[in-house]
């Protein structure tokens, strides 16, 4: 019975992930994962990794004070460092912010001359991730400004010197004086809509702290949103308002929340500060506290000493990630207390607000000093950073104490814990920085030994399921490089039954019902899912659970495996509505529209034509589905893994399906999997339609008929002109397309507008599939689409004709 053996052949998969935590090497000849100093003695956590084999490569030492980590990572479309010509040769392949390269915080300036002699040095050095043995010459900054050594495999990104003082683009601010990096401890990036961030402690633990907002060149951003801070923020000097409470402590990370909620449509970072606190810039409007001190427990100190010390208890700096769906959760490394500290968010419409904090606890933390995502952002415009977790996924913690890193989920719970063994002998070795590749397959660690030595280290990521491994494997082995290849590599790919494709299922892969006319478009049968319900006369049940509220075609007694379960339309039901598999290209476009510009949109639009939204439970827009009941993409795509192939996920952990071993393993796929194939969506983008398209008599038409009152041509949101001709609103549509299944708020005779970009080249039209021409969507069109049916009903054929021309090429 395959419920029984092939699943249990998964949990015995997952037990193996979590017993064969580290491998075995050879104790004579493997070299020690800590050679301790003669002062500290070896505990037993250290005895334990004395035994491994090497797993991380050094790509660098000579890092005096090595601690924040970051890969570069892409830009994506919209970010100036993409955008604007000017920083474009700074992304190119081997150049500072190549989106292959790491950027490593250090104490030193490696010769610089320093802008503000009585603060502290620092630099944020940009290494090339596939060297290895670089041994970094001390003083190669020298000449300052963006330095390079060793053939460019090590670069200045920005240091505490002249060139990058806040005042060569803002010489008016209030920090116009202060340079852009030092004592450099938190990393994070805004790789949506931005650039990189520093956290700096200049003057230590007890003193003002800094946070800088960085150009492609190293020095703060020109142009910058705020007058009074620039790209720098500080102390008290940059605060929202008289009252609020400022960067008063050393700041000692940072990490991108999103944009802010004012609906000024401006990023905030959340910084976390030596007084065990936690800040909120706005990079307009300034900064304001987000959590109290002792919120975490501070450090003794902030300095270079600290920093480059490698005793276990000492720590000048924490971990801090962000999740951003489907809960908002602040995630702060606790390492005096060997625990993460969770903070929910939720927002007033002018500054994030945190609730009472909870906390992650586990054998596995041991002096817990970093976090950092085990599958990071890059699909949503909004969130996307090298510190923004990809939605509801793992995260690493490392810890200081032994020398290990541990993956857990979002609870806690442990998955799964490695040691850090270089591959060659360093004295003194402590771990001190932790950060992930985009493609969630290196992690990359900082160090320091003996002697205040730094190093840059790399090794392989682990823990994730065994099916994610093999459906990464498969997409490297088919040439995947980047984390959209391996989503289009997904998109693609047929589960099989060792897979965990069901127990009940309609298809085993994505493209399989959505392939017209390219992987990414829409089905080529009319109908590919069928939705179900029962209305009684007193509510309705969507029977989740009981064979709805989608019904499955498939199970896997087609591989030969007996399951009982029932296949098809439950008998309970008496709402039945089939549904067509709708097209995903633009989907990413959707994802990024800001809620605000979809409510001017709604607030535009006469009273009669006017659509609602479908809120989630949680108050975010619906967006996604027939109905609009998915405020996310990556939900979207979460739930089509659970529901269309019976694969659970991280963002959809639970079958509907029950028995069968359904849910023995939950989730069966973590985050990868879904971020990744969400991430291929983002390249589906469609073109905007040309200028002579969007000028012909059709496009008259168009508009005079009411039709773009609904299909809104375009939305502009975040500075660019979105080509979407929806509203993404709920209109009632009438009784002839009315389909009797209620999903969140929506109606019966409810929908979402359907966006008509490249609307020529879908096979099937309308909800069910229906149609197959324009003249038969439009006369099925009702309700509150009455009169613009009504009106090109009373078109003249030529005209109808120019209508369809139109369409044909938006």
């Amino acid at each position: 019975m395959r419920s029984a053996n092939s699943r249990m052949v998964g949990r015995g998969a997952v037990g193996l992930v979590v017993w064969g935590l580290v491998g075995c090497g050879d104790p004579a000849t493997a070299p020690s994962a800590e050679a301790p100093s003669s002062n500290e003695p070896v505990g037993e956590a250290q005895e334990a990794l004395l035994g491994f084999g090497p797993n991380a490569t050094v790509i660098a030492s000579g890092i005096p004070g090595a601690n924040a980590v970051l890969q570069v990572a892409p830009f994506r479309p919209g970010s100036p460092n993409r955008d604007n010509p000017n920083f474009v040769p700074f992304t190119a392949p081997g150049a500072v912010l190549d989106p292959n390269r790491v950027l490593v915080a250090s104490a030193s300036n490696f010769g610089a001359p320093l802008a503000r002699p009585g603060d502290a040095p620092g630099t944020v050095l940009s290494i090339d991730p596939n060297a290895s043995g670089l041994v970094i010459p001390p003083d190669f900054a020298s000449g300052g400004g963006q330095a390079s050594t060793l053939g460019g495999a090590v670069q200045v990104y920005s240091a505490q010197s002249p060139g990058f003082l806040n005042g060569v683009n803002n010489p008016g601010a209030v920090t116009a004086g202060l340079p852009s990096v030092s004592m450099p401890v938190g990393l994070s990036s805004n790789n949506g809509n931005g650039r990189p961030w520093v956290a700096n402690a200049p003057n230590g633990a007890n003193a003002d702290g800094t946070i800088s907002v960085l150009d492609a060149n190293g020095i703060p951003l020109a142009g910058a949103p705020s007058p009074v801070a620039g790209g720098v923020f500080a102390g008290d000097l940059t605060n929202r308002t008289p009252t609020s409470i400022g960067l008063t402590r050393a700041a000692l990370a940072t990490s991108l929340l999103t944009r802010s909620t004012d609906n000024s449509g401006r990023a905030v970072f959340v910084a976390a500060l030596a007084d065990g606190s936690l800040a909120q810039v706005h990079v307009q409007k300034g900064v304001d506290q987000l959590a109290p001190p002792g919120t975490f427990t501070p450090p003794s100190a902030v300095d270079a000493a600290t920093l480059g010390s490698n005793n276990k208890h000492v720590f000048g700096r924490v971990g801090l990630i962000f999740n951003w769906a489907p809960q908002r959760t602040v995630f702060v490394a606790d390492p005096a207390n060997d625990r993460i500290v969770a903070l929910d968010l939720s927002d007033d419409g002018v500054v994030f607000v945190a609730a009472p904090p909870r906390y992650l606890n586990s054998w596995a933390f041991d002096n817990p000093i970093d976090i950092a995502p085990a599958v990071t952002e890059t699909a949503h415009g909004n969130f996307a950073s090298q510190t923004v977790m990809a939605a509801a996924a793992d995260l690493y913690v490392l810890n200081r104490g032994n020398n290990t890193i541990a993956r857990v989920r979002q609870n806690g719970d442990l998955l799964a814990i490695r040691p850090v063994v270089p591959n060659r002998n360093l004295p003194g070795f402590r771990v001190a920085g932790l950060a992930v590749s985009t493609d969630g397959q290196t992690l990359y660690v900082t160090a320091t030994g003996q002697g205040g030595k730094g190093y840059l280290l790399k090794m392989a990521g682990f823990g994730e399921s065994f099916i994610t491994q093999r459906l990464v494997r498969d997409a490297q082995l088919g040439g995947a490089v980047s984390i959209e290849a391996i989503g289009a590599s997904i998109f693609s790919n047929n589960l099989g039954v060792f897979d965990f494709v069901g127990p009940l299922f309609n298809d085993r892969a994505c493209v399989n019902c959505h392939a017209a006319p390219f992987p990414g478009g829409m089905g080529t049968v009319p109908t590919t899912v069928v939705r179900v319900g029962r209305d009684d006369g007193t509510g309705f049940d969507d029977l989740s659970g009981r064979g709805g509220p989608v019904s499955r075609a498939r199970s896997i007694n087609e591989f030969g495996f007996h399951c009982n379960l029932p296949t098809g339309v439950p008998p309970e039901a008496n709402v039945v509505s089939p549904r067509s598999a709708q097209t995903l290209i633009g989907t990413g476009i959707v994802d990024s529209i800001q809620d605000k510009d979809l409510v001017a949109v709604q607030n535009a639009q006469p009273a009669e034509i006017r659509g609602r939204f479908n809120r989630t439970p949680d108050g975010r827009i619906g967006r996604f589905g027939w109905k609009a009941d998915t405020a996310s993409l990556v939900e979207f795509m979460g739930d089509a893994f659970r529901t269309e192939q019976g694969l659970t996920n991280a963002v959809a952990p639970n079958d509907l399906v029950q028995g069968c071993g359904s849910n023995l393993l939950r989730p069966e796929v973590d985050s990868l999997p879904v971020h990744a194939v969400t991430t291929f969506m983002n390249t589906l983008d469609p073109p905007a339609p040309s200028a002579a398209c969007l000028a012909s008599p059709g496009a008259a038409l168009f508009s005079n008929l009411g039709c773009a009152g609904c299909h809104t041509p375009s939305i502009v949101s975040l500075g660019r002109a979105r080509n979407v001709y929806s509203d993404l609103q709920l209109h009632d549509m009438g009784g002839e397309l009315a389909d009797g299944i209620e999903q969140g708020l929506a109606t019966g005779s409810e929908f979402r507008t359907q966006p008509l970009w490249r609307v020529s080249q879908r096979p099937f039209l309308l909800h069910d599939g229906r149609a197959t021409t324009y003249d038969q969507a439009i006369n099925a069109h009702g309700g509150q689409a009455a009169e613009a049916q009504s009106g090109y009903q009373l078109l003249s054929p030529a005209d109808q004709q120019l209508l369809f021309d139109f369409l044909d090429c938006i």
